[in-house]
């Protein structure tokens, strides 16, 4: 990769020689470094060798089209601003250069004026592009520390305020009023509460930067819901809600790490429990295909408002509202999306008020290239 000059450099792409040393004289005029290209690929070449700031590209070429160029860059040279000149402009054109990443189109005949504008507005808007990448990524940067930094202090001390008030429990026995020892137990609640979201704060910092997660292996998908049934069916059977499965074909394997997926598991299950009344019913079903296979945990409990739907795997989210008898961290839901990215997988929400809500997981099956031949899964 060659050292980007000092100066802004423009890049000119136009198989008409004299357009193209128009734009360069008007351009170096101007204090700006520019190179020109006759041909398409030779364009996308010094594009790829010297990451210009921006580039002029002409719609008709010879053997590679304008709109293929823009595409190119746009993807090979992120913070590059393309720009289409054309003797042909319409909206059609000019919309599906933009869909393409074009910044701008700059219709011929054009002149000097309208170049140096053009050039100057490009330059900002990128200058601009810059500086809020920059800013995000700092201020990304800040809040992971500033999570990764509270969780820790804060897990020590709840830690404490918990035993103690285990302790105090113990040691008082039944001499508390009744009155009493139901503040003590809203308190112990509370600080649970807390201490569960710290961890899970801590988990989903712990993902972000790849250190949650065991090295992933082959995994028995039924395996991992067998252990999160096997973990979740106290709970159900205390609440009286049936917890059922339905795999009725062979499950291909899939990668990953079990700990991680098999609390993605309990995590929804968990919180299908807290909306399902007595007698309701979770169901954990799954198919698959030659590329994917797939996880339905669906429960016939409340369901979601369609308004809340979009916003359910956000942090700190809860459907409830205010009047919410359950309590939680908030952060369940985010830590299921985060582990399913992490494997390359995804996770979906369905739901109906009143009738139930559905998570579907999907996980990526490595393709044996003998089988993707037989057509057979094993």
């Amino acid at each position: 990769m060659a050292n980007k000059t000092e100066k802004p450099l423009i890049l000119i792409i136009d198989d008409e020689e004299v357009l193209r040393d128009g734009c360069r004289q008007v351009l170096e005029k101007c204090g700006y470094a520019v190179l020109t290209a006759g041909q398409g690929i030779e364009g996308i070449n010094l594009a790829r060798e010297h990451l210009p700031d921006m580039v002029f590209i002409d719609l008709k070429m010879p053997n590679i089209s304008g709109m293929e160029i823009i595409e190119i860059l746009s993807r090979d040279i992120p913070d590059i601003v393309p720009v289409m000149i054309t003797g042909f402009a319409t909206i059609v054109s000019a919309v599906e250069a933009m869909q393409k990443g074009a910044y701008d189109y700059l219709p011929k005949p054009f002149n000097a004026d309208q170049l140096r504008a053009l050039t100057k507005r490009g330059l900002e808007h990128r200058n601009l592009k810059i500086e809020t990448k920059k800013l995000r990524e700092e201020k990304d940067l800040l809040e992971k520390n500033f999570i990764t930094f509270v969780s820790h202090e804060m897990r020590s001390p709840l830690v404490v305020i918990r035993q103690y008030i285990e302790a105090l429990n113990a040691i008082a026995g039944d001499r508390f009023e009744q009155d009493v020892r139901e503040i003590i137990e809203r308190c112990r609640k509370r600080v649970q509460n807390l201490e569960d979201m710290v961890l899970h704060w801590l988990d989903i910092s712990r993902i972000e930067n790849g250190t949650l997660t065991h090295e992933k292996v082959s995994l028995s998908l039924e395996s991992i819901i067998s252990r999160s049934v096997e973990e979740m069916a106290p709970l159900c059977r205390k609440r009286g809600i049936l917890l059922e499965t339905n795999i009725l074909q062979t499950v291909p394997r899939i990668t990953g790490d079990e700990e991680s997926l098999v609390r993605v598991f309990t995590n929804i299950v968990g919180n299908a429990t807290k909306y399902t009344p007595e007698g309701g019913k979770i169901t954990i079903a799954v198919k698959n295909d030659e590329y994917y296979a797939t996880a339905s945990i669906s429960d016939t409990g409340t369901g979601i408002p369609p308004e809340k739907l979009p916003l359910i795997f956000e942090p700190f989210f809860r459907c409830g509202g205010k009047n919410e008898k359950h309590t939680g961290s908030g952060l369940g839901l985010t830590f299921c999306k985060k582990i399913m990215e992490s494997h390359n997988g995804g996770i979906d929400v369905s739901s109906r008020e009143g009738e139930g809500t559905t998570f579907v997981l999907t996980f990526p099956v490595p393709i044996n290239p003998v089988q993707k031949t037989s057509g057979q899964i094993s």
